[in-house]
């Protein structure tokens, strides 16, 4: 791997190389890391009124 492939941005890769770096990276985590975050958005804002009023 050069340093031109290091810096090159997802949409400036083809779909065939995008696909070939996402399997080469061997970590699928699905929509989780999405969900966890918006359940801990909701919990810190209600915390925030229910501690601000």
């Amino acid at each position: 791997m050069n340093q031109d492939d290091l810096t090159k941005q997802d949409e400036d890769l083809s779909a065939t190389e995008f696909d070939g770096e996402e399997r080469a990276d061997h970590h699928d985590f699905g929509s989780w890391p999405e969900i966890a975050g918006l359940i801990f958005t909701i919990l810190v804002t209600w915390l925030i009124f229910q501690f601000r009023g």
